[in-house]
């Protein structure tokens, strides 16, 4: 049965191209070689992430004032441009950074265009990766969960441990498949005290076997237990699903978020007739505003802390060192 469903969970897609200086490669525990990008948002003079208005706000500020900076395009960065931010601080100094876990049946060149929207209109980084087996990675062997597991830990130990990116600063966003690393990931790092400081999860499952038949319990053999995971994160967790979701039922969300710790429970996102796949064009502003909701309560909060904190540690020394 164990086959069957690695069978039937990892579809890779027939591969997509991204320009070769634009792809970082990692390497995971096991070896494996996996590609990956990271999108730079347009900041302020303060670090910050700026956003993209959306239809109908308006360019000037409330007080009347003069037209706001428009956003710069958000722009993938080489690995040489990101070393370089990583050695100024400019990388790291304000805006969130989302590590983007793929659904399945896509990769790193057909997600582009997404993660560069929610980029853009949220004011965020992105570092997206592909699994061992999935688009430029389909040399490495085919995909599992424990290669999943161990793809997402390069791609946090790299925003770590070579771009210097603060934990308060990340947030792991999970669709479908990638709901399965990032909670494991988000349980990882709570239960090591250095809880990421953010979770989103786009149609979720409970694990992959209770897709297919409810248990009551994780069976041997099943792959990516949420459920068993979620009482172990110490992150805001944001869950977004349709309620016309033909491929992962509705209420696997409705499901997953009571075994979630209440302190740690946002406002769920869950959309009235949106199914599986896509956000449609015509509810993306509703669907924006919503995370830039969960961003100013849960994680800008945090991210500001945790800069002042810094702050005045570097400032204390500083006198010490007078």
């Amino acid at each position: 049965m164990g086959d069957a469903i690695s069978s039937l969970l990892f579809q890779p897609p027939a591969p997509t191209r991204l320009k070769e200086s634009k792809v970082i490669w990692l390497t995971n525990s096991f070896g494996k070689r996996i590609p990956a990008f990271f999108i730079e948002c347009a900041k302020d003079s303060s670090g910050g992430g700026m956003r993209s208005p959306l239809p109908g706000e308006s360019d000037y500020d409330q007080s009347g004032g003069p037209p706001q900076n428009v956003p710069s395009t958000p722009q993938i960065r080489t690995p040489k441009e990101l070393e370089m931010g990583a050695t100024t601080g400019s990388i790291s100094r304000g805006a969130p950074t989302i590590l983007y876990s793929h659904a399945n049946a896509e990769d790193l060149g057909n997600i582009y265009p997404w993660c560069k929207f929610l980029s853009k209109m949220l004011g965020v980084n992105i570092f997206a990766y592909d699994y061992t087996g999935y688009g430029l990675a389909t040399d490495q062997g085919d995909p599992s969960e424990e290669y999943c597991f161990a793809d997402i830990d390069a791609a946090y130990s790299y925003l770590r441990n070579i771009l210097r990116i603060p934990t308060s600063n990340i947030i792991l966003y999970g669709r479908s498949l990638g709901s399965g690393p990032s909670c494991y990931l988000a349980a990882r790092t709570a239960e090591e005290g250095d809880a990421v400081g953010g979770l989103i999860l786009h149609a979720p499952f409970l694990s992959v076997y209770r897709i297919v038949i409810e248990s009551g319990c994780t069976l041997p053999g099943d792959r990516f237990p949420n459920v068993d995971f979620a009482p172990s994160i110490r992150s805001p967790v944001l869950l977004i699903h349709g309620t016309k979701d033909s491929i992962v039922p509705f209420n696997h969300s409705e499901r997953l978020l009571e075994t979630v710790i209440e302190p740690y429970r946002a406002e769920p996102l869950f959309i009235k007739g949106m199914g599986h796949n896509n956000v449609h064009a015509s509810i993306r502003p509703f669907f924006i505003e919503k995370l830039r909701k969960y961003l100013d309560k849960h994680i800008l909060p945090n991210i500001e802390s945790a800069k002042r904190s810094s702050n005045n540690s570097r400032g204390k020394l500083v006198r010490l060192v007078r």
